[in-house]
């Protein structure tokens, strides 16, 4: 398949959680990836339809970000990492200056943000179109800028070798971290919440923080849980059952799967409501 290729998916409901026609009146587009034999490939996922976001220069694609008809990831071209935006037609490169690697990670309106492999070194950025600013947590080992809505930005850095999630809005960080966390990391936000996960005791638990309470994501009968992104009082990400990475939108009471047929992991990584 090709970008622009779609496939239905046939969904089945067990009792907790359900995995049919997510909610009848629900109106979203969740892109993500999944891995199919030795490759992964970017998705799109309204609800019933999976479509194929491929570039075809690529060996593997990613998709982590949605905003509106535009989609960002990266994609491995000839082993290097070249992040992308993509139209629902053209793929355009983004590519940081003097980048070993460059992901794009999050979208709003015309701002991108992610981060790039600068000699070894991880440096987070926003990208207007034109012009790239980086990110740079003091003192840390490495910046990833994951999520942005308007001047906001969140991502997670690692200082002494520990991770902890940040609000950044252009001028100050804040620090986001989980009580009792070993990591913390922060994935998404919409207006006052963000997304994330940390880990506790070594094992991942999501969660949405208002800036003064974390509530706790937990997916019924995985061994770990990762949150992704936000819209809403949507929420997305992917859960471990069984040995089995499996994508999830969770609307704050019900667990909905997202699996693309045949692959072997699917994992959801940015939503859009419409």
């Amino acid at each position: 398949m090709i970008a622009g290729d779609s496939i239905s998916l046939e969904q089945q409901f067990d009792g907790t959680r359900i995995n049919a026609e997510l909610v009848e009146t629900a109106k979203f587009n969740i892109v993500g990836y999944a891995t199919v034999g030795a490759s992964s490939r970017g998705f799109i996922y309204n609800g019933s339809t999976f479509t194929d976001i491929i570039n075809s220069q690529s060996s593997d694609t990613f998709a982590f970000g949605i905003d509106g008809s535009n989609i960002v990831g990266y994609a491995r071209v000839e082993g290097l990492d070249i992040g992308y935006i993509y139209n629902g037609s053209t793929f355009s490169d983004i590519i940081y200056p003097g980048a070993d690697a460059t992901l794009a990670l999050g979208i709003d309106g015309a701002n991108i943000v992610g981060y790039a492999n600068v000699d070894g070194l991880l440096i987070g950025y926003i990208y207007n179109g034109s012009t790239f600013s980086d990110i740079i947590y003091p003192g840390a080992d490495a910046t990833l800028a994951l999520g942005i809505d308007g001047s906001n930005i969140v991502g997670y850095t690692f200082v002494g070798g520990l991770s902890r999630g940040f609000l950044y809005d252009g001028s100050t960080f804040v620090d986001i971290i989980y009580p009792g966390a070993t990591q913390t990391f922060a994935t998404g936000i919409d207006g006052s919440n963000i997304s994330g996960d940390a880990s506790v005791g070594g094992v991942r638990r999501g969660f949405i923080y208002d800036g003064s309470t974390f509530i706790d994501i937990i997916y019924p009968g995985a061994s770990q849980t990762f949150v992704s992104g936000i819209d809403g009082s949507n929420i997305v990400g992917q859960a471990i059952v069984d040995g089995v990475q499996i994508g999830f939108i969770y609307n704050g009471s019900t667990f909905s799967d997202i699996i693309y047929p045949g692959a072997f992991e699917t994992l959801a990584w940015g939503i859009d409501t419409l």
